[in-house]
């Protein structure tokens, strides 16, 4: 960031001596001549005219007696002794040119006066050089332009430190990381959509760490019971035991390969969710399809369904997935009887899955509906429905948990 801020006050600098430079230049070049004189230049020239004035009256002298003492030339007439000067300047004076001669504090125009052994002298006052003014105005315009940049600079530049800050926690692990989106116009959007990932990221990482956590703990189950069921198999020689123990075994199995599908099925969610073949179809006939493969089981399954189709539009596999695994947590956490009721109106349907086991708390249900919360005790029975809340978040279904059931107790 403090390159940044130095490698953009240096490109202003240059850039702006660069530009200077190139519009004096093409000032220069695109200028006529005339409008070009520095101010020696027309001091020479005034000077040869006081000159030529002087040359062409009869009494120069009367002339000059008058001349205003304010003048920014002061001219005299001296004789040509009185400024012994090197050979050279003696010819150029014997051709009747000027010759300009500087000291600290003046500056004099030498011409030879016509049919004369004068000399013409024409003093003025060394200008005050302001070329130390002009350097320090300079530095003063560049000092006060980078001063202005770095003060519009500044709120960029602390925003970018938080996010950079930010970035640097969350890529050490605190997933929790947040930017308080700030009033800086151009950085507001950049601030919103880091918020945005790090609440995709840490929602998937939990997601994923919940599930994973909930999978290997349901595969105990099947594995003591397959080591169980090898166990008794090798202490049976039964044959009819055998093959009873057998169907147990591949049941298991079949229960373990269900769950290990479930995890990469769910893996795959976040690339395959938008890719859903959405269709029109029976729900009656999806639940009838999904609850028959559970009449097997040690439970109690009814089905209250109308009796005409109800006509939904979705995509079979999810939404037999869904079933499946509301299904799945009933028989688990119920006690043996379960319920599923399908209730139909115009535009809506309402599929409720009831179970008889323990009633949730009402302030507790909210551990159903996020799952994932890293400030609650995540229970069991909440990792299993993590599978259906992800579902849901992404379709256009709706969840509530009630302690409302429709089974009577006996």
């Amino acid at each position: 960031m403090r390159h940044f801020a130095l490698s953009l006050l240096l490109a202003v600098v240059v850039i702006s001596i660069a530009t200077s430079w190139l519009f004096d230049h093409l000032y220069q070049t695109f200028t006529p001549d005339q409008q070009q004189h520095t101010p020696q230049t027309q001091l020479a020239q005034l000077a040869r005219d006081i000159h030529a004035l002087i040359a062409a009256t009869d009494s120069p002298h009367a002339l000059l007696s008058n001349w205003p003492a304010q003048s920014l030339l002061q001219p005299q007439i001296v004789p040509a002794s009185a400024f012994p000067l090197p050979a050279a300047l003696q010819t150029k004076l014997q051709a009747n040119e000027q010759i300009q001669l500087e000291t600290d504090q003046q500056r004099l125009f030498l011409q030879r006066l016509p049919n004369s052994a004068d000399l013409l002298v024409i003093r003025s006052d060394q200008a005050t050089s302001r070329s130390e003014l002009a350097w320090w105005l300079t530095g003063l315009f560049y000092t006060a332009m980078m001063t202005l940049i770095l003060i519009w600079l500044l709120p960029f530049l602390l925003r970018l430190l938080k996010l950079r800050r930010a970035a640097q926690h969350f890529g050490e692990g605190d997933l929790s990381q947040r930017l308080q989106v700030g009033s800086v116009m151009y950085l507001r959007d950049l601030e919103r959509d880091f918020n945005h990932m790090a609440e995709r990221i840490e929602y998937l990482v939990q997601d994923v760490k919940l599930l994973s956590g909930a999978m290997s703990h349901e595969l105990r189950t099947p594995l003591a019971r397959i080591r169980l069921g090898m166990d008794t198999l090798e202490e049976t020689t039964d044959p009819d035991k055998r093959r009873h123990y057998e169907a147990k075994i591949n049941r298991d199995l079949d229960t373990m390969s269900a769950l290990i599908d479930q995890l990469l099925s769910y893996a795959r969610m976040d690339q395959s969710i938008a890719e859903l073949q959405r269709r029109p179809l029976d729900l009656c006939q999806l639940v009838k399809q999904v609850s028959s493969t559970w009449h097997d089981m040690d439970i109690t399954l009814k089905l209250a369904l109308p009796e005409h189709a109800v006509q939904v539009i979705g995509d079979p596999f999810y939404l037999t997935t869904l079933l499946s695994n509301l299904l799945e947590n009933a028989s688990k956490y119920g006690n043996g009887q379960v319920v599923v009721t399908l209730k139909h109106s115009p535009g809506t349907c309402t599929l409720a899955v009831h179970d008889d086991g323990s009633v949730y708390p009402v302030h507790s249900r909210h551990i159903f509906l996020s799952p994932l919360s890293g400030r609650i005790q995540t229970t069991i029975r909440a990792a299993d429905l993590a599978w259906v809340w992800h579902l849901l978040s992404e379709l256009p279904i709706g969840i509530r948990v009630s302690s409302e059931s429709v089974i009577q107790h006996t």
